[in-house]
């Protein structure tokens, strides 16, 4: 295909330059009181001629200077350059020519020419408001035929997805899930219909926010990371007490696990495993007793200025828990102040057990029996082996347990893992206590006091509303039951952002059971909605800060898209990170920030524009797919500046050209606001200049600037300068308004337009006949009840060798002359109008021939 240069866009072209260097050819009817000229001079000398004549010296004109304005013979427009193409390419345009003629009219009374223009007026308006409503009504008509066929395309994807579902058993999976969900009251507290999502982020969620990102370019880079210790520093720092407890807990707890290579991905089947059960049993009591280490240093350390020694501070605990529940009594041995039994316990409960070795060491022989166990408790960090279990069981047994000591039956019934039915009133007065003790009496045995078997226990007491929040949160999370805790926790508005960033935490570490997974059997335990969770988190400011957004979007890339396929773009959605990004980028305004911006190269780099990518560009390596279904549902929603971008920060050219024809020609037959044509016309503009540097489609980037030129014509219109009007479309040659141009204009369209942009002739049309009504209309309102022509009559009439010999030696031209000269134009505009295809205007021939009646003569 050979290259040329192609048209530049008429933001580039100066239509006044075009104004005084055009000329028009003459189009005439045979007429029996007309005559023929020959040899009579034309352009600039016909005006200076005819100026010379000129009876009102206020109109006289003067020779132009055309040096500094582009004259005929350089301009080449884009219809030219397509003829040429399509002559290389072996279609030859035809062209006709006729015999040229000038003409002349003897003029009617005043009186019968007023009545007439008046009549002509009127009938003009009235028909120019027939046309709006009628235009109006194919706006309508067409809107309403988009919205049944995207009906029936999302018809059709319903039938296909329902389709699938019944025959790949699917079904069954779906209801059991449905089931399952409603036993789940997860954020039974949140309404989702309270916020609007267009509202800042606090300084709390701007905080969080930044962590988050954080983990997240760790998370992509690969780099070993804790998520949970991170938040926990950030709270820490806050001043937040109440949730820096809630944070030390859940940091103690959820530290990475170590998967077996048995359940790689699985956390239903590694939270019912022995080693996550050894692994969590350890961590809740060792967090347990450090708690209870810590704050009965803390108390011992305020009545005493010295440090205190272990057995010290065990004796204290002792004490005091002794003195509040008023159980002191006095010792069977010689242990001191408090028995021997309470010393052994507290030193367990403290996580001492190696200073129980010399509380024993000053018992009797009930203390030195247990030596060996005690030694073993310490050695295997809090478990025995089955034969000292059952040893130790056994004994206790034999001694009775209804008249022992209530500390020596809570001893033996943590290293034997006996009695996990008594509540050991006495010993165990805090919720810590009970559940230290419980902890201490899980059993790895599948017969003996199971984690599982503790979490009924703890959901039995725990299930009830009264309790407090932050309580229900600890005794969850140190039993494992992480999803009632959260779930607990996010009901709570207070603590909704820990629970979420908590979530995030425990997704990363692989141990998060949701209900947005598919579950495979009947006792996995219910799941998180983590997808709700997140959601609920983001909604309020996702509008506002979509890049904070992205952040939390990212954690939801594991989970399946809740809707495979989107009915306006056809785009398969991979996750459901890529479904949230979507209806984020149809949501907010500021998707820029999502997908990047074309930014001002500057001089030094060589470009015009360079790409600033988006955040989107951090956490996916192929988003263009992404980019081109955002952009066709910008296309379908009208945001047509948008859409045009985001195909062109994708780098799909093709796809971009053709949606610049389609969106050019839809703004150019579906009436817009004069703001949202100018918007879409600089963005197309400089879109299809950097096209023509880079892509070799010259048919259908010829097509997008000749769209462009149109849009100039319609604005030229609309400002009301009719004559320029005409000119650019005499340029254009889309629409022609001389007669031997008619067969050419009928030529290009059949051969050189494309579909979008005949899709316009029609209405481009209509708007040349009103541009050649209105310019009538114009110049006669000028001659202020004298028969003489304005200078741009004047000027355009001589441009076109349409004054005969009376005229160029002094004559006066009439204004019936210059009406039959305006009808010759419209006779060939409706020439053209019989030749083409008009489906969107059915009455366009009616209207134009009405439109031509106003300026005809009776």
């Amino acid at each position: 295909m050979s290259s040329f240069r192609l048209h530049e866009p008429s933001s580039t072209m100066d239509w006044k330059d075009i104004t005084s260097t055009s000329s028009f050819s003459p189009l005439t009817t045979p007429s029996k009181n007309f005559f023929a000229m020959k040899g009579k001079p034309t352009g600039a000398n016909t005006a200076t001629t005819a100026a010379k004549s000129w009876k009102n010296p206020n109109l006289s004109m003067t020779p132009l200077d055309n040096s500094h304005i582009q004259q005929p013979g350089r301009y080449v427009s884009v219809i030219e350059k397509l003829q040429e193409l399509a002559r290389q390419g072996g279609m030859e345009i035809a062209t006709a020519r006729r015999p040229q003629a000038a003409i002349y009219i003897a003029p009617l009374p005043k009186d019968i020419s007023r009545f007439l223009e008046k009549t002509r007026h009127e009938f003009t308006e009235s028909l120019l408001e027939s046309e709006r409503g009628f235009a109006k009504s194919v706006q309508e008509s067409s809107q309403q035929t988009a919205l049944r066929e995207e009906s029936e395309k999302f018809r059709g994807h319903v039938t296909r997805d329902l389709l699938t579902v019944a025959t790949s058993g699917m079904a069954d999976m779906l209801r059991k899930h449905r089931d399952r969900r409603e036993e789940l009251k997860t954020f039974s507290r949140l309404d989702p219909t309270r916020v609007v999502g267009d509202r800042t982020m606090t300084d709390e969620e701007e905080s969080f926010c930044r962590t988050l990102r954080e983990v997240n370019e760790a998370i992509i880079c690969k780099r070993p990371v804790n998520p949970a210790e991170n938040f926990s520093n950030l709270v820490g720092v806050s001043g937040n007490h109440h949730a820096s407890q809630l944070w030390r807990a859940f940091t103690a707890l959820t530290s990475p696990f170590e998967h077996p290579k048995s359940t790689p991905n699985s956390p239903e089947k590694f939270r019912l495993s022995r080693l996550f059960a050894e692994s969590l049993v350890n961590r809740s009591r060792q967090y347990l007793e450090n708690s209870a280490y810590e704050s009965h240093l803390s108390h011992a350390s305020s009545s005493s200025s010295s440090n205190m020694a272990a057995a010290d501070l065990v004796r204290f605990c002792a004490k005091s828990h002794l003195t509040k529940l008023k159980l002191a009594q006095p010792s069977l041995t010689s242990g001191g102040e408090q028995p021997v039994w309470a010393l052994i316990y507290y030193s367990l409960r403290l996580g001492l057990s190696k200073v129980s070795l010399d509380f024993v060491e000053t018992g009797d022989d009930s203390t030195q029996d247990i030596r060996r166990y005690l030694v073993e408790y310490d050695r295997q960090r809090g478990w025995l082996s089955d034969g000292s279990r059952s040893e130790l069981e056994k004994a206790y047994r034999r001694l009775g347990g209804a008249n022992l000591d209530v500390f020596k039956k809570a001893v033996y019934a943590v290293l034997s893992k006996t009695e996990t039915n008594e509540t050991f009133p006495g010993v165990t007065s805090t919720v810590s206590d009970w559940l230290w003790m419980k902890l201490s009496q899980v059993s790895l045995a599948g017969k003996g006091f199971t984690l599982i078997k503790l979490q009924e226990q703890v959901k039995e007491k725990f299930d009830s509303n009264a309790s407090d929040d932050a309580e229900c949160f600890l005794v969850y999370i140190l039993t494992g039951l992480f999803e009632l805790a959260l779930e607990r926790l996010a009901e709570n508005t207070k603590y909704l952002i820990h629970a979420v960033h908590m979530a995030v935490c425990l997704q990363h570490s692989d141990i998060l059971i949701t209900s947005n997974d598919s579950q495979e059997g009947g006792d996995s335990p219910i799941g998180l909605d983590f997808i709700a969770l997140i959601k609920s988190h983001v909604r309020p400011f996702r509008k506002q800060t979509p890049e904070a957004a992205v952040e939390y979007y990212f954690h939801l890339a594991p989970f399946p898209a809740l809707c495979a396929i989107d009915v306006r773009s056809d785009h398969p959605f991979r996750s459901m990170f890529e479904l949230c990004l979507y209806k984020l980028a149809r949501d907010t305004r500021s998707a820029w920030k999502i997908f990047g911006v074309l930014e001002d190269a500057g001089e030094d780099a060589g470009e015009d524009v360079r790409l600033r990518r988006g955040v989107v560009h951090k956490f996916l390596t192929d988003p263009e797919g992404l980019m081109v279904a955002v952009a066709k549902a910008f296309e379908t929603e009208g945001r047509f500046e948008e859409a045009l971008v985001l195909l062109e920060l994708a780098g799909q050219q093709r796809m971009l050209l053709q949606a610049l024809l389609r969106i050019l020609s839809a703004i150019l037959v579906v009436p817009v606001e004069d703001a949202k044509r100018k918007s879409v016309y600089a963005v197309a503009t400089a879109s299809a200049k950097r096209l023509k540097k880079s892509i070799e489609e010259e048919k259908l980037i010829g097509n997008v600037f000749i769209l462009l030129d149109l849009i100039t014509f319609i604005d030229t219109f609309d400002r009301k300068q009719y004559h320029q009007a005409v000119v650019i479309m005499k340029e254009l040659r889309i629409v022609p308004v001389d007669a031997d141009k008619v067969l050419e204009a009928v030529d290009n369209y059949k051969s050189i337009l494309l579909t979008d942009v005949r899709r316009c002739v029609p209405e481009m049309t209509l708007y040349t006949m009103r541009a050649l009504v209105s310019w009538f209309a114009v110049e006669r309102e000028k001659t202020h009840g004298y028969r003489v022509l304005s200078r741009s009559a004047l000027e355009y009439l001589s441009s076109s060798q349409l004054m005969d010999s009376t005229i160029s030696h002094g004559n006066e031209l009439q204004i019936d002359q210059l009406r039959e000269t305006f009808r010759q134009y419209c006779l060939a505009v409706l020439e053209f109008a019989q030749s083409i295809p008009s489906p969107q205007l059915p009455d366009l021939l009616e209207t134009l021939v009405k439109l031509e009646s106003t300026i005809s003569g009776p």
